[in-house]
């Protein structure tokens, strides 16, 4: 919220925006198509606005009271409709098999149409792919909805995109206590101590510009000095970047035996794309084909943790990552290029181990999420963290061992702990070396009749080893690797679709994958799974993260 007003006026027009009554936001759904995602939606809404300014249809009217007066009233009160919009809202049917949606005394249609009527900002939000319905498909009173700008909110991405709505809604970045007054939630007025000399306050966070608060500044502006008011709105990029320009590879990735004796060298190709993020840094982004997988490790795979199962078919659409984890480089190049911070500040060199063509490391996951989110921000692309089984299919490559080069791994092929124990290693200034780690000893330094490694004891620049059949490198050892996913003790309940496990509580711990460069052998394979607080950067230089783009 920008305003251009000084002094006096500055604290007419704070004290009018705060008499203005608080309005809220109007969940519009349709149960059988977005219940639950409403659901969840108000839930996270409500903590930037409070439970009071969030309206859900009849379940937030009083017992007793007249639910359609209560619409109406909620709706005249309210800032901004959310029309929430999944893949069976046009189309859903009473008993007799009419569509509800052509019935005038429908209240999903009600609800829209008088926003629309009285010029309340209606957001359509797509769910589940869901794309905007056809013109012709909509009655009369609806047929503007599809002039209202919409934002695709996906389960995949699901507390990324309500955060960023939320910013676009000028809700700010910290939530706001349901008990709050109005007074306490708008920007206060100008501080005494400031005319005074003495030192002034924090900064306070951004608070909300209601449609009420915005009209109330606007008349004392416009009657004063004509203020410029800038009213955050909903919108995502109006324009598409081009899709990028693909160009082919060809490479060599090798394989060994059960004794780690390299095979014959294979030669494959794939396709890639690279992203210029300035300053002379690129990123390049492989595609990974469209495919089915078996995920997790059979029972018999030695090392083998009980999380890791059962086993069950996953079939992915098509994606790009990351040819190698994030560099220094490249954090450091999105860091300064975007330095607003949406959800979390991004220290653009944090790393233990530098050097710009090394791994980013010592990073959380919400940085990792913060990183992927400016990135998307610059580039107009939808970047992200990968889900797990966008991550495991794509180290796999094709393979269904312990490792994408066969049954074993040696440290000519991967940055791992090969002298024996189950972590290797310093953080803080601190050994953290042990035989045993998550509970499991592990002894050599060696992974079934492999032989044992070295320890290089620091990070290895992408290029170092060779990459797997899908031309990614360093999916084995050298930085865990930050994945969407809450973590969960078994795959009993994982989704079959390559999107990513959220049914976890808030502040779920979040998935981790491939080992590092201090981890023994076993703890890199394929199908291991480890996991950590969203907050937590964990042992010093061991994560850094690697990036997935979907483009459609």
């Amino acid at each position: 919220m920008a305003l251009a007003i000084e002094g006096s006026r500055a604290e007419s027009v704070s004290e009018a925006v705060e008499a203005a009554e608080v309005g809220g936001i109007f969940i519009s759904y349709r149960r059988g198509d977005s219940e639950g995602q409403a659901r969840a939606l108000s839930i996270e809404l409500a903590n930037y606005v409070g439970e009071g300014s969030v309206f859900m249809d009849v379940d937030s009217i009083a017992l007793g009271r007249d639910f359609r007066q209560s619409l109406h009233e909620s709706l005249e009160s309210c800032d901004a409709v959310l029309a929430l919009i999944g893949p069976n809202w046009l189309d859903i049917r009473d008993p007799a098999g009419r569509r509800r949606l052509d019935d005038p005394d429908d209240f999903v249609r009600q609800e829209i149409a008088a926003a629309l009527k009285r010029n309340i900002p209606v957001t359509p939000v797509l769910l589940q792919g869901a794309s905007m319905p056809a013109q012709e498909r909509l009655p009369d009173d609806l047929k503007d909805l599809v002039f209202r700008n919409g934002f695709e909110l996906s389960h995949m991405r699901w507390h990324s995109d309500v955060r960023e709505m939320a910013q676009r809604l000028g809700l700010g970045n910290i939530a706001v206590s349901p008990s709050k007054s109005a007074a306490e939630r708008i920007s206060p007025k100008r501080s005494t101590a400031i005319a005074s000399g003495a030192p002034a306050a924090a900064p306070q966070a951004p608070q909300w510009l209601t449609r009420r608060r915005a009209l109330a500044a606007a008349a004392v502006a416009v009657a004063t000095v004509g203020t410029a008011i800038a009213i955050p709105s909903v919108r995502r990029l109006m324009s598409k970047p081009p899709k990028p320009a693909l160009r082919a590879i060809a490479f060599d990735f090798t394989s060994v035996d059960e004794k780690g004796v390299s095979l014959p060298t294979g030669r494959a190709s794939a396709s890639m794309f690279t992203e210029t993020l300035g300053s002379g840094v690129d990123l390049d982004m492989v595609a990974v084909p469209r495919g089915a997988f078996t995920m997790g490790s059979p029972i018999y795979e030695p090392e083998r943790r009980r999380n890791e199962g059962p086993q069950h078919s996953v079939t992915l659409n098509p994606f790009f990552i990351g040819a190698g984890p994030i560099t220094q480089a490249q954090w450091a190049a999105v860091a300064t290029a975007h330095p607003a911070k949406l959800s979390h500040g991004l220290d653009p060199f944090p790393s233990f181990f530098k050097g710009d063509d090394l791994p980013v490391e010592t990073i959380s996951w919400n940085e990792a999420d913060e990183f992927c989110r400016r990135l998307a921000e610059i580039t107009g692309r939808d970047y992200r963290l990968p889900t797990e089984p966008e991550w495991e299919y794509a180290c796999r490559a094709g393979s269904a061992g312990p490792f994408n080069v066969g049954p074993t791994i040696t440290t000519e092929l991967a940055n791992y702990c090969g002298k024996g124990g189950a972590v290797c290693g310093d953080s803080g200034g601190k050994s953290v070396a042990s035989d045993v780690y998550d509970g499991v000893t592990y002894d050599s330094g060696a992974y079934g009749q492999g032989p044992v490694g070295t320890f290089r004891g620091r990070t290895t620049a992408r290029g170092t080893f060779p990459p797997n059949h899908f031309g990614l490198y360093d999916m084995h050892g050298n930085v865990w690797e930050y994945c969407l996913d809450m973590a969960s003790p078994t795959y009993a309940d994982a989704p079959a679709d390559g999107s990513a496990y959220m049914a976890g509580p808030p502040g779920s711990e979040r998935i981790l994958r491939g080992g590092s460069w201090s981890h023994n052998p076993a703890i890199c394979r394929s199908a291991y799974r480890d996991s950590i607080a969203p907050d937590n950067p964990g042992w010093q230089a061991r994560i850094g993260l690697r990036v997935v783009c979907t483009i459609p």
